[in-house]
């Protein structure tokens, strides 16, 4: 590309900073630069940057360009704006540069929230007025009408080793990772060690049946120097080390599975470095709302979801 002083056509690259604009270039004969009005998505870089383009432009490698679709609902600016915004927060939890990069996904399986009339009808008119500020009635719960919890005389103790499946020496089953050179190489998949911030997530790996684990789980960090003791949830199937102890019941799910990691997580101050997890894991009792003499999936369900945006996690 030529540069130049002109502001007439942009070079648009994968930057985060000046609207994805990197500088102002010359038109090339024969290649006519993208049309104002267009979304760019930076692939990798500052990945996910999503910005509308006010003015005509060329653009590089790994920035994807969105246009209107032919015969279809033409955005507003303001609408652009929104899904933008959307599409950044969107990869701001699901991927990352160097790693699990975008550009592998955004024409498959890669996905926004919008309001929608039903399972396959955006609701433009919703869409419209959340783009102009106007407050609309969406299905968000953003109240603080918590659903109460009943009295804590009333919950049951449960051991570990009943509220999740065990092995045959009564244990419950580990992570398949022993050292990192047995991960696989790729990017599509977690790998999930001992450490309870950012969910466990250590790496991105690729994909072997042979050591895959199950997602739908809670994880329990039997060893490492600063986070013995501490729990996760896992939603995808992940690589997981041998660190970890993991936790399957066939009633969790992504929120009961919160309100599990919360309580089991009281449980940390007990154990360290020194007085590792693992060995008394099974025979850990908690306490939980109770049915029957049985844990309350249910009313643990309901109580997450209750909580504000509850209902979105």
């Amino acid at each position: 590309m030529t540069e130049c002083s002109r502001m007439d056509v942009a070079f648009v690259s994968r930057t985060a900073s000046n609207n994805g604009v990197s500088g102002w270039v010359e038109p090339i004969d024969g290649v006519c630069p993208y049309p104002a009005g267009c979304l760019t998505v930076a692939l990798g870089g500052s990945l996910g940057s999503t910005f509308v383009q006010p003015k005509q432009f060329y653009t590089g490698q790994n920035v994807a360009v969105l246009k209107d679709k032919k015969n279809g609902k033409v955005l507003t600016r303001e609408e652009k704006l929104l899904v933008a915004m959307l599409i950044r927060k969107e990869c701001e939890s699901r991927f990352v540069a160097f790693g699990r990069e975008l550009n592998k996904h955004i024409k498959t399986d890669f996905t926004i929230r919008l309001p929608a009339k039903n399972e396959n009808e955006v609701d433009w008119d919703c869409l419209e007025k959340l783009s102009k500020g106007v407050i609309a009635k969406i299905s968000f719960n953003t109240s603080n009408n918590v659903s109460p919890l009943p009295s804590i005389e009333t919950w049951k103790k449960f051991k570990v080793k009943t509220l999740f499946k065990t092995n045959d020496n009564g244990k419950l089953p580990r992570g398949k990772i022993h050292s990192k050179e047995e991960l696989p190489d790729g990017t599509d998949y977690f790998y999930i060690g001992a450490k309870k911030r950012d969910n466990g997530i250590m790496y991105r790996c690729g994909y072997d049946r042979n050591l895959i684990s199950k997602g739908n789980c809670i994880i329990f960090i039997c060893n490492g120097q600063g986070s013995v003791g501490y729990t996760n949830y896992v939603d995808t199937d992940f690589m997981a080390s041998g660190d970890l102890a993991l936790g399957y019941n066939d009633n969790l799910n992504h929120y009961n599975a919160l309100f599990l990691v919360t309580i089991l997580d009281k449980e940390r101050f007990k154990y360290s470095f020194g007085r590792k997890w693992g060995k008394y894991l099974p025979e850990t009792e908690i306490l939980l709302p109770a049915k029957n003499n049985k844990p309350d999936w249910q009313l643990m369900e309901d109580y997450i979801k209750s909580m504000p945006f509850g209902d979105i996690i």
